[in-house]
């Protein structure tokens, strides 16, 4: 996982520019860096505090040579290196994938196939080491990498040749306890045999989800190695055989890598390494692949300086003249006043205070409105429109202009129901007011006096006079339409070139399933694809349907299970549609495939099952964002269907969960019984609410602006 760089890090090491933390031991800190060419790394260093130590520097040594050894195929390729340096350096491919610990937790154990593909592999790589004379010695959950490829072996801090020399006190056990060999817990030589214990250990983790011989103290532990027998619960009984003569106490019992290899081998194709791995890994992995490229957190600035120790504490009623004399003996050049307690105190000194004499910083207050505009919620939907020159708010069978610096009113125009306009974020546009017999047509709403201007394109077999005709949406220049035949009452999903005047294509749709609805909820553009969503009559299902932009021919549908509101917006990136009802769902968008759920193991509390259990979804900045029962705003990584962040602290709220929250840079809203609650970004805890009844939501984020809608009036909150 990346954490920001500190203060005292670096900002280069070699020729490598570092970006993050991977990690850092009792040896030295893994950082993620880039060459001046672009390619990722990861870069090994040793602790300042450690380089005049030549035994940690002859160590050192080894690792990379022990990484040279396994290679690229079953470890990280190294890139280069320089033991020698003031302070010794290693870079190494960036693996990207999860440690195998972090992978059992993600997603559970492995299944037996992945298990015996994963086991070969890792047979193979110690094979190569044990071919070169070099034993790992410290081979854990921890220290494989899980990738698409296969897993790798990494870390070598205390790998050395057979038979050499150790550099620790004689007798002494280098390693990790759970997973020692005995004869390492002995402080004796462990060889190739060793590793093949270990990797025993490593295989029967992975399979059941704890070692062979549990967790404790470190005493215990190397207690149960030396003359406990395995714990081997919740191995496949296939593995069972082969795992303990792994482990057997006597190394000559053992099998070799090769020998191992091969048992486990049997059943399962290692070149299909990724295809017996379980989604959450696969998920783990594309979302640490993602993370290489986001920028990296911002380095941690240098903590604040201490307060002068001999400073004497400031009594209640003290002059100005009389603090500074005590705190730095009257002189302003010491270097705890300008940056300790003193100015801290003057700035605080009006502030409440903890029970330790702490400053408690005051809770945020819900901002006052910007404007109101009184105006009646249509029944359904009601999303205000965003144009470059002001904003179109749906009441009713009329669209208002709204001036959105001032929250006047600019025009009026009927334009029939909501299903009939539409905004690319720059201009209205509107099927033009239907007239029996009219042939179908898309204007421009002027945004001076609200009037459709001349039609932009014109259909003549589309029967314009159908009220339940649809505009879905408006994207570069095109309009993608829903609407009836003129003759007959066939029903087509048309795209309409705005610049051109022309129809673009159109492809067969089922027929509204409500004589007063039109046939779908709502439509957008991902990509290549329009996708869209209708809910299926008398049923809570929503249908799910994606179309080639090219021509419109539908590539994919299904069904998905909803409860509540149907949506009128469709959330979505160019990897997948999302989804919330009992779970929430990411659809791919190439094939309608899962690409993951989110909850279905956890608990959203008692009241979660009066509606559905996750409201509906917004994204922001690669995160969906929705409420989990009554728990509160949930954060869910995007790509990988990982928790991010719950809501803390939340009690005594019931959740609406027909509207999505909307996510400003600080906040994100979200509606409940008592009003629109703002959560911090930062804390994940609700800092104010404003009282209200809204259920309408629309951010602006251009402008800074939140429209919320009641029933009777809209009025605009600053989006902070």
């Amino acid at each position: 996982m990346l954490s920001a760089l500190l203060h005292d890090d670096p900002h280069t090491v070699g020729p490598y520019r570092l970006l993050a933390r991977l990690g850092s031991g009792g040896m030295g800190t893994v950082y993620l860096a880039r060459t001046p060419g672009g390619r990722t790394v990861a870069v090994k260093t040793l602790h300042q505090r450690l380089t005049t130590d030549t035994a940690l520097r002859t160590r050192f040594q080894l690792e990379a040579d022990a990484a040279r050894v396994i290679g690229g195929r079953h470890g990280a390729a190294v890139h280069d290196a320089d033991p020698s340096a003031p302070r010794p350096w290693l870079a190494t491919e960036y693996v990207i994938g999860p440690p195998l610990d972090d992978a059992v937790r993600a997603g559970g154990t492995l299944p037996e196939t992945a298990v015996r593909v994963v086991g070969a592999a890792l047979a193979e790589g110690l094979a190569q080491l044990h071919r070169s004379e070099v034993v790992h010695r410290d081979l854990k959950p921890s220290n494989v990498m899980l990738t698409t490829s296969g897993p790798k072996i990494i870390d070598f801090g205390i790998a050395r040749a057979v038979g050499e020399e150790p550099l620790t006190h004689a007798g002494g056990a280098v390693g990790t306890p759970a997973f020692m060999s005995p004869e390492q817990t002995a402080g004796l030589e462990h060889g190739a045999a060793g590793d093949v214990f270990a990797l025993a250990g490593v295989l029967v983790f992975a399979t059941s989800g704890h070692g062979p011989f549990g967790s404790g103290q470190a005493a215990d532990l190397l207690y149960r190695v030396r003359y406990a027998e395995p714990d081997l619960g919740g191995v496949p009984p296939e593995l069972v055989p082969v795992l303990a003569r792994c482990l057997a106490k006597d190394p000559a019992e053992r099998p070799t890598t090769g020998e191992l290899a091969t048992a486990l081998a049997e059943g399962a194709d290692p070149h299909r390494f990724a295809d017996v791995l379980p989604d959450a890994v696969l998920r783990e992995i594309v979302r640490r692949g993602e993370d290489v490229w986001r920028q990296p957190p911002d380095r941690r600035a240098p903590p604040p300086p201490e307060a002068p120790p001999e400073a004497a504490p400031v009594r209640p009623g003290m002059s100005r003249r009389r603090m500074l004399a005590v705190a730095g003996g009257g002189s302003l050049a010491g270097a705890g006043l300008a940056g300790g307690g003193v100015w801290a105190w003057l700035g605080s000194r009006d502030g409440a205070r903890d029970a330790k004499g702490g400053t408690v910083a005051k809770k945020p207050k819900a901002p006052s409105r910007l404007w109101t505009f009184a105006v009646r919620r249509p029944d359904s939907g009601g999303d205000v429109l965003l144009a470059a020159r002001g904003l179109a708010v749906p009441a009713g069978i009329v669209l208002s202009g709204v001036n959105p610096e001032s929250g006047e009113g600019t025009w009026q125009t009927n334009m029939a129901d909501t299903w009939r306009s539409a905004s690319d974020g720059t201009t209205v546009y509107a099927l033009r007011e239907h007239d029996e017999g009219a042939e179908l047509a898309v204007c421009e709403i002027d945004p001076t006096d609200g009037q459709p201007g001349k039609p932009l394109v014109e259909v003549k077999d589309l029967a314009g006079g159908e009220a339940r005709n649809q505009l879905l949406c408006v994207v570069k220049g095109r309009a993608y339409v829903v609407a009836r035949a003129s003759s007959g009452k066939r029903w087509y999903l048309v795209a309409l070139d705005l610049r051109g005047g022309r129809e673009r294509w159109r492809s067969p749709v089922d027929a509204a399933a409500q004589e007063y609805a039109p046939p779908m909820l709502c439509g957008a553009v991902s990509g290549d694809a329009l996708v869209l969503c209708r809910a299926d009559s008398g049923i809570e299902f929503l249908r799910l349907s994606v179309h080639a932009l090219a021509d419109g021919k539908k590539r994919w549908s299904l069904s998905e299970p909803y409860s509540g509101t149907p949506p009128t917006r469709l959330v979505h990136d160019t990897r997948h549609v999302y989804l919330s009802d009992e779970t929430l769902g990411a659809r791919k968008l190439s094939d309608g495939g899962i690409g993951w759920l989110f909850g279905t193991t956890r608990d959203v509390g008692g009241s979660a099952g009066e509606t559905r259990l996750y409201g509906a979804p917004a994204l922001r900045d690669g995160v969906v964002y929705c409420t989990e029962g009554d728990r509160g705003v949930v954060a869910v990584d995007a790509v990988t269907g990982s928790i991010n962040w719950l809501e803390k602290d939340l009690r005594g709220r019931h959740l609406n969960r027909d509207v999505p929250p909307v996510v400003g840079k600080k906040f994100v809203y979200s509606l409940d019984d008592k009003g629109l609650r703002a959560v911090d970004l930062r804390t994940h805890r609700a800092v104010w609410t404003y009282e209200t009844d809204a259920t309408v939501l629309t951010a602006d984020h251009g402008r800074g602006r939140l429209y919320v809608r009641e029933e009777r009036a809209t009025f605009a909150l600053p989006l902070a």
